[in-house]
């Protein structure tokens, strides 16, 4: 403030001198050629000051605006769709079972009981199942629905829910400012929640489940997330972390290099600032194999049963929907791959796929030290 008024009392000090020589000219009638070098100096030093502030407004405005620029470019959307991309390349590589198999008549039969352990005891210890650090990146949530949307394409509203990782909604909806610290402003938050998921919205760790989550994710209602993520050093979100690829302590590496996600409630119907209805649902866990699901299995033991009963006829409902699902997908990505399918069937009949579990890149029963230390001591 002193610099700026020591400025504009210089540029004051000649512009008035200026003046006065002016006036002198005539009083004492000055000649043009004594007078000139007066005018010229004055000049130059009023162009002098004022084009150094021109100048630094310049380089002010240039330097705010790199900084925006790289604030907005660094995007967590595009680290994750790096990783896709990379993933995408090794998936088309994968050799697949089937092939080394077509030129043998012998088949491999598994006997197993109608039901999860015994079936997935059986796969994994005929090492049928691969458990790689491919299979565990697939674990992260926001890596395997972007995946699966590369594979699905136009069809993956209608098997999946809108997925998006935490630090991705709040650069895309601008909840945060240039270094990273959320904007308090809790109607702006609501009102992008609202346009990003219609149908309301759920929050869940990006890989594996959370000791606290329950049907509606970590929260049970949307204050109780908006209280959480506004309150200081918060279980969520730091401004530190915005531009951090987050290390998974599940699977012991960076996967999609998010903690939380935002997932669309597809049980529940939103309206902003109205109360929340729940539609009645049972959620539904089947298993697959490869490119196939495990038909006929024991409805009691895999349908978890809350609103309504499940016939056999909504059983086979919700089998063929997985297994249309599972037809979109290339053989390169579900060959050697045994999967938990959970489905939400709605009391109109309504299906949509809610979770996709895989091995977290473990072999059955195989401790996770030594899974973790055999996966990735040379990532």
């Amino acid at each position: 403030m002193g610099r700026d008024l020591l400025r504009y009392s210089i540029v004051f000090f000649w512009t008035y001198a200026l003046i006065f020589g002016v006036k002198v000219r005539t009083w004492v009638q000055l000649k043009t050629n004594a007078y000139m070098p007066i005018v010229m100096l004055a000049l130059i030093m009023i162009c002098s000051i004022l084009s150094s502030d021109i100048c630094q407004a310049s380089t002010h405005h240039k330097a705010h605006k790199s900084k925006r620029h790289s604030f907005q470019d660094a995007n967590p959307a595009s680290a994750v769709d790096s990783i896709v991309e990379k993933l995408l390349t090794e998936i088309e590589e994968r050799p697949i079972r089937s092939q080394t198999q077509n030129d043998s008549s012998e088949k491999l039969m598994i006997e197993a009981e109608p039901n999860k352990n015994s079936w997935l005891r059986q796969i994994y210890s005929a090492n049928l199942v691969e458990a790689s650090k491919l299979t565990a990146l697939l674990s992260d949530k926001l890596l395997q629905r972007r995946i699966f949307e590369h594979y699905l394409a136009a069809k993956s509203d209608h098997f999946l829910l809108h997925t998006i990782g935490l630090k991705e909604f709040l650069l895309k909806h601008h909840l945060v400012d240039p270094e990273g610290q959320l904007i308090p402003d809790t109607d702006n938050f609501e009102e992008a929640l609202a346009q990003e998921f219609p149908n309301g919205f759920i929050v869940r760790p990006a890989l594996g489940v959370a000791p606290l989550e329950r049907n509606h994710g970590l929260f049970a209602t949307n204050d109780g997330f908006l209280k959480e993520i506004f309150r200081p050093r918060n279980s969520l979100y730091q401004a530190s972390t915005l531009h951090v690829k987050i290390k998974s302590h599940i699977i012991n590496a960076v996967a999609s290099g998010e903690a939380i996600i935002l997932q669309e409630d597809f049980t529940s119907s939103y309206q902003s600032k109205q109360r929340i209805k729940l539609k009645l649902y049972e959620r539904i866990r089947l298993h697959s194999f490869e490119n196939k699901i495990v038909e006929s299995a024991i409805p009691d033991l895999w349908v978890l049963k809350r609103n309504f009963e499940v016939g056999s006829e909504q059983i086979k409902s919700v089998e063929a929907f997985v297994q249309e699902f599972l037809d979109a997908l290339p053989v390169s990505l579900t060959t050697r791959q045994a999967w938990g399918i959970d489905v939400a069937l709605l009391d109109n009949g309504e299906i949509k796929i809610l979770d996709v579990v895989t091995n977290h890149g473990a072999a059955i029963g195989e401790h996770v030290e030594e899974r973790v230390h055999r996966l990735f001591q040379a990532a």
